[in-house]
């Protein structure tokens, strides 16, 4: 499986928007708990009569640009083991500090309802059934994808892009493509740094990372190397699904992933998946991550973790979310203050917030995000504070947003 991981490491990603009329309203807000009134992170907020959506960021706060023409209708609020919430659309209009509270979601199961034991069957039997579940023609989307890099507290780099993507039958082996329709940067990398951190591949994997067409990349060709335990039932966009947790076998001394992943229980089709490599201590993971390095410098992989998340649009999935986390620590041996690590953080995320069955077309080779591509070469740096003004985004964090006021005064000083 190493050629596998090889396509998952080399990833940054994030989310994406869609270029709205002139007449249009901006919906601010936060979603909370209702049993602990805590943030709820990546809860999917979708306008029900458009294919417009985002994700909330980790505070739990989203903003949503809609038409004019959805004034009557009603957003829709969604989170693992919370039940759904609709709200009319006109009552989050020029009110910025709405706070959206959802409630917890409790399972009535059957008495034969089985919920713990051996997932193994249950996940071939969802491997089988992707033909069924999901889009059976190619479809078009729009996509927000947000990268950035982080050395020790400061964030060095951030890259954010607005796609264009082909998503391929889920019935054919045919790849996904992408191509970037606009977008911004602010770095300040030195030149050390950029020894470790021109990764390439970010949007690519991001799309990867559709585990229900690539489900080779976690699982090989039909998971014989993992272990599948049923651990409970859980409600997603208040339907019961199956939460079930794999492990690598025993003995295995494969680089491989962990985590869990959610079904729906009446389709079995795959709904979420949230994984990580055993990357922990292995001095070889590096070579997964990085193709070329100092012989001075040593590298330890301390974190990669993924999110999948899809969504059901009239009996059908689609892939609407994925995110990666990688951590590094760094040294150089050669140096004195080599003694003292850097520790290097990349976070990505997509986030598709349209999709469409008309114009179906693929792009032009010279177009497409290619395998190989280093995104933040692909774009330009921060110009216009009004350049994102027509597409929804999601908001970023404080620090993010600290970093790129303070990247973007460096930049013009420097083209001064």
């Amino acid at each position: 499986m190493a050629h596998l991981l090889m396509l998952l490491l080399f990833s940054f990603q994030l989310f994406g928007y869609n270029l709205l009329p002139a007449e249009s309203y901006t919906l601010r807000g936060r979603v909370l708990a209702a049993d602990n009134r805590e943030p709820l992170s990546n809860a999917s907020v979708t306008v029900g009569t458009l294919n417009i959506s985002t994700v909330t960021n980790q505070d739990g706060y989203f903003t949503l640009r809609v038409p004019e023409s959805a004034r009557n209708s009603r957003l829709i609020i969604r989170y693992l083991g919370y039940e759904n919430l609709e709200i009319p659309v006109v009552t989050l209009i020029d009110k910025p500090n709405n706070h959206i509270v959802l409630q917890p979601s409790f399972i009535e199961l059957g008495t034969l309802e089985v919920v713990s034991g051996n997932g193994r069957e249950l996940i071939r039997e969802a491997l089988n059934r992707i033909p069924q579940n999901y889009a059976v023609d190619p479809t078009m989307m729009v996509a927000f994808y947000r990268e950035s890099i982080k050395k020790n507290s400061n964030y060095i780099s951030l890259v954010e892009t607005v796609l264009d993507v082909y998503k391929s039958s889920y019935r054919s082996y045919e790849t996904d493509q992408a191509k970037i329709y606009i977008g911004r940067k602010a770095t300040d990398i030195s030149p050390r740094d950029t020894v470790l951190l021109k990764f390439q591949g970010g949007i690519s994997t991001a799309l990867m990372l559709d585990v229900a067409k690539n489900p080779e990349i976690v699982f090989g060709e039909r998971g014989d190397e993992y272990n599948f335990t049923i651990e409970r039932m859980v409600s997603i966009n208040n339907k019961p699904h199956y939460e079930i947790s794999f492990l690598p076998l025993p003995g295995i001394t494969d680089i491989l992933f962990r985590g869990k992943l959610f079904l729906d229980r009446e389709s079995l089709a795959i709904s979420r998946m949230e994984f990580n490599m055993n990357v922990e201590g292995r001095r070889d993971a590096s070579n997964i991550f990085i193709r070329r390095k100092p012989s001075k410098m040593k590298v330890d992989v301390e974190e990669a973790s993924y999110v999948a998340d899809f969504i059901e649009d009239d009996g059908k999935w689609f892939f609407n979310y994925s995110s990666t986390q990688v951590r590094f620590r760094v040294r150089w041996t050669n140096r004195f203050f080599g003694l003292f690590a850097t520790n290097y953080t990349i976070n990505s995320e997509m986030a598709v917030t349209d999709r469409y069955r008309d114009g179906v077309n693929k792009f032009p080779r010279e177009e497409r995000i290619r395998s190989t591509d280093v995104i933040a070469e692909k774009v330009e740096h921060f110009q216009d504070p009004d350049f994102w003004g027509e597409y929804n985004v999601i908001e970023p964090d404080i620090e993010i947003t600290n970093a790129i006021r303070r990247l973007s005064g460096r930049l013009i000083r420097r083209a001064e």
